[in-house]
């Protein structure tokens, strides 16, 4: 799986390491069914102030398209926590009509 961080707000190193982790963790079990994923982090109250984090996921999934989630939260890796979870949800979900869809066209 390629994954790619884009931080559109200052961000520790370790950071790209918990991606890694955290997507790897729940999207392990789907392997090789994602090619691709993209997770944004942006600051969601602007110059105002506040601690308000965008997190956005985007993931390319074989044969059966993408899945777009995101969150928002008080840290980085908080909102990392609840999108990698949605996105792993989604993508069990996704994956489980692609198979049923195949087995009943047979």
């Amino acid at each position: 799986m390629n994954i790619q961080v884009v931080a559109r707000v200052p961000l520790l190193s370790v950071v790209q390491e918990l991606v890694e982790l955290r997507l790897g963790r729940v999207l392990g079990r789907l392997g090789q069914r994602v090619e691709q994923a993209a997770v944004t982090f942006e600051d969601q109250s602007g110059p105002r102030g506040g601690a308000d984090i965008l997190c956005r996921i985007w993931l390319r999934l074989h044969p059966r398209g993408e899945i777009n989630v995101s969150a928002v939260a008080a840290s980085p890796g908080a909102a990392l926590n609840e999108a990698a979870q949605r996105a792993g949800r989604c993508a069990e979900t996704s994956v489980r009509r692609s198979w049923t869809e195949r087995r009943r066209s047979a």
